[in-house]
């Protein structure tokens, strides 16, 4: 596979001032960029350890003000203090407390640690909350929704090609693509039910999104990694 996309990302991060990319999560490592993520798999597949209602309910809010305030520098804990929820860790347990009853004793302390990671990670956040078609499930079954294996899907995402490009050159047709990508989301989300990493209200609610946006997310060319790179310089 071509290596250069690789490298010219590289050199395009070397131009970066310094300090200017640097990740904004205090859970990074030293060194890392604005964009770093932890690999999690709940992290990835944006499995939101308590219900996003319950969220918007509690800070009398809703999805569209919490979008606007989340930048990848502001904290949702720092969106909450302004709506009377200055202490993060007594909100995290209030957030999570519906599901507290049910879980294993392990399960409450995943829970717990997940809930003060959404308040305090700014870029995680936001990733959790709204990058809903970031899940590795799809470079996973690329040869289910594209046509292709997954190094090929790969090498025409890095290329920013569109998910309807990429079904094309497949040989899948635009619907026959993103029924695919549906089912698949769809078994993704139940799948972060049956681990207890997200209630059933909460799976519901994350595939009407992923649904409702499927269809631009199909027609939206990827970012280049150079591209990406770029976005990540721009951080303030």
């Amino acid at each position: 596979m071509p290596r250069r996309p690789v490298l010219v990302a590289c050199v395009a991060l070397a131009l970066c001032f310094p300090g200017v990319a640097a990740a904004a999560d205090s859970h990074a490592p030293e060194g890392a960029r604005g964009d770093w993520l932890p690999r999690s798999e709940w992290v990835m597949s944006s499995w939101l350890p308590f219900d996003e209602a319950r969220l918007y309910s509690l800070l009398g809010t809703d999805r569209r003000a919490v979008a606007a305030w989340l930048d990848d520098r502001r904290t949702l804990g720092q969106f909450a203090a302004r709506h009377g929820y200055r202490d993060q860790r007594a909100l995290a347990e209030k957030l999570v407390a519906p599901r507290l009853r049910t879980a294993s004793p392990a399960m409450r302390r995943t829970l717990r640690q997940r809930s003060r990671d959404m308040l305090s990670q700014a870029h995680l956040g936001r990733h959790v909350l709204f990058h809903v078609y970031h899940t590795p499930a799809i470079p996973r079954h690329a040869q289910e929704i594209f046509g292709m294996s997954p190094q090929r899907y790969r090498a025409l995402r890095d290329s920013g090609s569109a998910p309807v490009l990429i079904a094309a050159r497949g040989g899948r047709t635009l619907g026959a693509s993103r029924e695919a990508l549906r089912t698949i989301l769809a078994k993704r989300d139940d799948q972060g039910v049956r681990s207890g990493a997200m209630s059933r209200r909460q799976a519901q609610a994350l595939f009407a999104e992923q649904q409702a946006g499927l269809d631009v997310y199909m027609q939206r060319h990827y970012r280049t990694p150079a591209q990406q790179v770029a976005f990540v310089c721009r951080l303030p």
